[in-house]
């Protein structure tokens, strides 16, 4: 069994560079067979580090990487974070996706929305100055022409492309503004994922689909009175961060469908079934 001590150690060797280290890290982790490996798998998980990059790495050595096993045991985790689940996501689709460059990039444009926000302002004024670096100088938009493109449900890709759906500009718009400390939370509205601040007296509803658009509640009503919907009050409360990934997922298999990658579709409407098989042991 590796100590806790052993595992400190090894956790630092990842981090150095030298050919040399690596080797003797991977030659110890062969050595430890299943567990050296699920060690590895472990730290694999921590999203933007560089351990964790170099976690992959070894693993990917080893034959051991294993994207979709790793997305499924988050799920059944009930532990959800959405900056790690979309990562996990993912890399079930784009093994290869480096996290880090995708964190330093929500890094650099949630700063450059702090040197336009008065820390003494209300959320909607700084939600104001999170569209204008959002919108403007990074030119964030909805992807009308290719809407059921699968891609735009992989962050890294509508960061690439600055074009996405409702969910994907929202998660995005979600991170910059919590690196902020802008409260906001998600809102899984039926044909139009939101963002809104309920907290402060002066609530409302953000559209990133719309270039940033604020909506009163009232609007929002309305809007789903156009799809048929009278009865609108649980629409209009934050989503868990699991139904948030699992709109992801519901949003795939159908996109997949649709292109007739029924392999693909398959494989998250499993990822749909984890996610309610985990609902359902949490709730027993």
């Amino acid at each position: 069994m590796i100590s806790d001590d052993r595992k400190d150690a090894l956790k630092k060797l990842l981090d150095d560079e030298s050919p040399t280290v690596r080797n003797a890290v991977l030659e110890e982790i062969r050595s430890r067979n299943d567990e050296g490996v699920g060690f590895l798998q472990e730290l694999a998980r921590e999203t933007a580090s560089g351990v964790g990059r170099h976690a992959r790495s070894l693993l990917a050595e080893l034959g051991a990487d294993d994207p979709n096993g790793d997305f499924q045991a988050f799920i059944r985790s009930f532990r959800y974070e959405l900056e790690s689940g979309c990562y996990l996501m993912e890399r079930t689709v784009h093994p290869g996706v480096e996290w880090t460059t995708v964190a330093r990039f929500l890094d650099a444009m949630a700063a450059r929305c702090m040197e336009f926000i008065d820390p003494d302002s209300s959320v909607f004024e700084k939600c104001k100055q999170v569209n204008l670096v959002f919108f403007h100088e990074y030119g964030f938009r909805g992807d009308l022409d290719h809407f059921h493109d699968p891609e735009n449900n992989f962050i890294s890709s509508v960061i690439a492309r600055r074009k996405g759906i409702p969910i994907s500009l929202s998660v995005i718009y979600l991170l910059v503004a919590d690196r902020c400390g802008v409260s906001l939370d998600p809102i899984g509205a039926p044909g139009r994922f939101l963002l809104a601040n309920l907290e402060d007296r002066n609530s409302f509803y953000l559209d990133p689909f719309d270039r940033g658009r604020f909506r009163s509640e009232e609007e929002v009503r309305q809007m789903l009175l156009t799809r048929n919907i009278e009865d609108a009050a649980e629409y209009l409360l934050p989503s868990p961060i699991g139904e948030v990934l699992c709109r992801f997922c519901r949003n795939l298999v159908h996109q997949y469908t649709i292109r007739n990658e029924l392999g693909k579709a398959r494989q998250f409407a499993g990822y749909i079934q984890e996610f309610e098989d985990a609902y359902e042991r949490e709730s027993s």
